[in-house]
């Protein structure tokens, strides 16, 4: 099983408003003498807000992404504290209901907006995207759409182009595919060509379709030989990662001599699957992602 990426996002019922940020003070009373306490706590309130709202003023595109994105995660995480403390399957249901999810798309959206050309707002419609794909197909397209139009040179869309990794099951083959190769041929980022190339490999290689199979392959050949020194999210290159898929396709495959390993069984006695041969053997790899 490959891994795969997931996004999850939490909704904020505001746009940037009073309510998201702060509580404006209490008004007194038209002819209601004021006392020196409240007063000075209105004064104390509105040097607040004026200090909150100079901050807002003063963030950075990539600094109000940040914040509603940093949101997000908490929300997500407490969600995820409370799964792990629940004592019975109906409970979990229940808080897993939760989640963030789509009702959060008008905030990112309205960032995009706000900051358009930048790439954080490519950022931001890529965070909207993710979120309406399952729920709103016509306008997750709309969304593909601009971001194709409007942000092919921004290196953000190494996102994207990974993010299409399975969007397949929600837009069909066609558009994923026509996205992926525009992405590929017209950005000018070597981070984003390797994403796009790589997925749109990976993407062929696993379809159902066997005549996309020779395709599949020779994208990741490409990968491995332009894009091998590519980052791939940290944790590896896409050189190593495509380099597994093609070794998958040559020894991997219905019909085929597994290739051999070593390892120790549950009471730490060495074995080999070359032990068993001309046996049924049933080996089961697992894991959790």
């Amino acid at each position: 099983m490959r891994e795969s990426k997931t996004a999850i996002v939490l909704a904020i019922p505001t746009l940037f408003g009073v309510a998201a940020w702060g509580q404006e003070g209490t008004p007194v009373s038209q002819g209601e003498p004021a006392s020196q306490g409240t007063q000075a706590g209105q004064g104390e309130q509105a040097a607040q807000g004026a200090s909150t709202g100079g901050a807002q003023a003063t963030q950075t595109p990539d600094e109000k992404l940040q914040a509603i994105v940093a949101r997000y995660q908490a929300q997500q995480q407490e969600v995820y504290e409370a799964y792990e403390k629940a004592t019975s399957d109906e409970e979990r249901s229940k808080i897993l209901e939760g989640l963030p999810g789509p009702e959060f798309a008008p905030e990112f959206r309205a960032l995009a907006e706000e900051v358009k050309g930048t790439d954080a707002a490519a950022h931001a419609w890529i965070w909207v995207l993710r979120l309406i794909q399952e729920s709103d197909k016509p306008e997750a397209l709309r969304v593909l759409d601009t971001l194709l139009a409007e942000y092919l040179s921004s290196p953000a869309l190494d996102e994207l182009a990974s993010d299409l990794r399975y969007a397949e099951y929600y837009y069909g083959a066609e558009p994923v595919e026509g996205a992926l190769r525009k992405i590929a041929e017209g950005s000018p980022h070597r981070s984003v060509q390797a994403a796009a190339l790589f997925t749109l490999g990976a993407i062929f290689t696993e379809s159902s379709d066997e005549s996309k199979k020779p395709q599949g392959r020779e994208l990741l050949e490409r990968v491995a030989q332009d894009y091998a020194d590519v980052d791939y999210w940290g944790r590896s290159t896409y050189g190593k990662e495509a380099g597994g898929y093609l070794f998958e396709l040559d020894h991997l495959q219905i019909g085929m001599v597994a290739p051999d390993f070593e390892t120790v069984d549950e009471g730490g006695t060495p074995w080999k699957l070359s032990d068993y041969r001309g046996k049924v053997v049933v080996v089961d790899f697992w894991g959790f992602w």
